[in-house]
């Protein structure tokens, strides 16, 4: 591609390789939009971790821009939530379209590309070949090795914020991109498999001037090998091949991205009008309903039979994935507009909060398990952060705000006499 600009590595190490009897990061099944298993390539071995107890900001970094015609450094914002090379460090991306591999510290550079346009969607990792896919918001697709090395490139055709989704068997990357549209590339080559045109918003037969934004909600992998995706007002299933396999009509717009429920093979969708609804995986019939009473934009997550769901008036409800019978409500907080829930190798989930926190509720009960901190005491430092945080087993846990900071949050070992590494 060559659009892609691409700097000198700096130091790059060997990829990690997993140990004999190493342990794969301990996390769920693919099953909700800023899924763990989409964004953390593992690594060796992990010490026990203590999940429980509030972690403690282990790195920061200020991603920033020298604007010569200004004559001032310019902070740059962050709005991808990264991918984590377990053992190695994180890859970021920013929205001046660098994307960069850190070390765990943040503070050394291995390597940097630049796209031709801001990134939005979360990064998303191929752990078969250890490689990492970058979608910027122009439809731009990127994916590099773990030396920062070009494999392949493709275009969407068209803007993408959501993130996209792998389905494994079929070895594709789903893209959901705006003005109705979504595609599958072979996840080896970037070889457009197949396109498919989506059901566009009512609104767009009334000239409506945010009818092209949609769909704005990623998709979600099945176990069966299926791709759900949410657009407009309508959920699609779609076969590997780009099939229709069945279509429904939910009334509302979807903005929160679906879950696929693997172990019931049902799936999960929430609307703007705050309905949540079931869905059979097979045929896509609406088998149970249940309303909340507030807007729903952020995406839920699902661990231990429980999905848990942000409302828009700041409150987490935890549902039964079979029954959709509510089982617990957190007032802590719920999640900023337009991120997910998202799940920490523990079970329990964790959120970005309106106050620009990270909140850990039980996955069981809703019960509080911590609330981080950033303040730092540093100068013209706004500490809330505003992206989807992403957990790796190894302990560390990576967020960031549109100020352009960028966090590595530790959490304790098990061992309470060791330290942040």
């Amino acid at each position: 591609m060559s659009r892609l600009v691409t700097s000198e590595a700096s130091g790059v190490r060997p990829e990690p390789q997993v140990a004999s009897g190493g342990v794969p990061d301990a996390l769920p099944a693919p099953a909700f939009r800023h899924d763990p298993v989409k964004s953390v390539l593992p690594g060796q071995a992990a010490e026990p971790v203590d999940w429980t107890a509030e972690p403690a900001v282990c790195g920061h970094r200020r991603m920033t821009y020298d604007n010569r015609t200004l004559g001032r450094t310019i902070a740059v914002p962050i709005s991808a939530t990264p991918a984590v090379v377990a053992g190695v460090g994180v890859v970021a991306a920013s929205d001046d379209g660098f994307v960069r591999l850190l070390d765990p510290s943040l503070r050394k550079e291995y390597w940097r590309i630049r796209l031709t346009s801001s990134i939005y969607a979360s990064l998303v990792v191929d752990r078969r070949r250890r490689h990492v896919v970058v979608v910027a918001t122009n439809g731009e697709l990127a994916c590099v090795d773990l030396r920062g090395r070009l494999v392949w490139s493709a275009t969407a055709g068209s803007p993408v914020c959501a993130t996209p989704t792998v389905l494994p068997a079929a070895d594709l990357l789903v893209v959901a991109a705006f003005h109705s549209r979504c595609l599958a590339v072979d996840l080896g080559t970037g070889r457009v498999v197949f396109e498919h045109v989506l059901p566009r918003p009512w609104q767009a037969e009334h000239d409506g001037a945010a009818a092209y934004r949609d769909p704005y909600a990623s998709p979600a992998a099945t176990a069966a090998g299926t791709a759900i995706v949410c657009c407009a007002e309508h959920v699609l299933c779609l076969a590997p091949d780009g099939t229709e396999r069945w279509r429904t009509e939910v009334g509302h717009p979807v903005k929160a991205s679906p879950v696929a429920l693997h172990e019931t093979g049902g799936v999960l969708v929430c609307t703007v009008a705050g309905r949540c609804l079931l869905l059979d995986g097979g045929t896509g019939e609406i088998r149970r309903e249940l309303a909340l009473g507030s807007k729903i934009t952020a995406s839920p997550a699902v661990s231990g039979g429980v999905a848990a769901v942000g409302l828009q008036h700041d409150v987490t409800v935890g549902l039964d994935v079979r029954s959709l019978r509510e089982l617990w409500r957190s007032d802590q907080g719920g999640p900023r507009s337009y991120t997910s829930v998202t799940v920490l190798p523990s079970g329990d989930f964790v959120t970005t909060t309106g106050r620009g926190n990270m909140l850990c509720l039980g996955h069981r009960d809703g019960a509080f398990r911590w609330e981080s901190s950033q303040v730092l005491g540093l100068s013209d430092h706004e500490p809330a952060m505003d992206i989807t945080p992403v957990a790796a087993a190894d302990g560390n846990v990576y967020c960031a705000s549109y100020a352009g900071d960028l966090y590595r949050f530790r959490f304790r070992s098990s061992d309470r006499g060791k330290r942040c590494p």
